[in-house]
């Protein structure tokens, strides 16, 4: 998306590591921090933007109802947040959202279709049917905060999605199927005016 010294982004779902354990997210190479705003449901993540970066405008926000005007931002940039929201009619209103306040927008999400599942660290989970995947995930998945694999996690706010749904909330975006191995692990959206992907 080419941004530039004067160009306005918006980080949703921002987040960094701590200084312990840093591995690098957006904000942290991202140039141009003074043109940067963050959001994010957590308190704590925001707490930890503001330590790190007090130049970010960071503060607490719902991805549905986001605080600004329309088309405030150039770019808007979310990564691994909208299978987060549960529910289709709340990952709806997160891409109305994007639309709205957004020029442009980049959105990436993990593919439903790919046999292995990040979040859980579990293969072939996401070729069952439905939500399946997440009565699977009670039984053991992985616990990305204690780096090891746990019984009885809940993940039911997890809700991954496919191509199809990601283009019928973002209609007029393209969708790119990122690979890196045999079949696309990362679905990325694209959008907005001067698109060039």
């Amino acid at each position: 998306m080419k941004p530039t010294a004067h160009t306005k982004v918006l980080d949703m779902g921002a987040e960094i590591a701590p200084q312990t354990k840093r591995e690098l997210h957006f904000i942290d190479s991202y140039p141009w921090k003074n043109q940067l705003s963050a959001i994010n449901i957590s308190p704590e993540a925001i707490k930890l933007i503001k330590q790190y970066y007090p130049e970010i405008d960071a503060f607490v926000a719902d991805a549905c109802q986001l605080p600004y005007p329309d088309k405030y931002f150039d770019i808007v940039y979310s990564n691994a947040v909208i299978e987060h929201l549960g529910c289709l009619e709340k990952q709806k209103k997160m891409a109305a959202e994007i639309a709205r306040v957004g020029k442009r927008w980049f959105v990436s999400s993990p593919n439903r279709r790919y046999p292995f599942e990040f979040h859980l660290r579990l293969p072939l989970v996401t070729w069952l049917p439905g939500r399946s995947y997440l009565w699977v995930g009670k039984i053991i998945s992985y616990n990305h905060a204690r780096n090891r694999y746990m019984f009885g996690l809940d993940h039911a706010g997890l809700r991954l999605m496919t191509a199809s749904e990601l283009k019928r909330c973002f209609p007029g975006s393209k969708i790119i199927k990122h690979r890196v191995t045999f079949m696309a692990e990362t679905l990325v959206v694209v959008g907005g005016g001067h698109i060039n992907a």
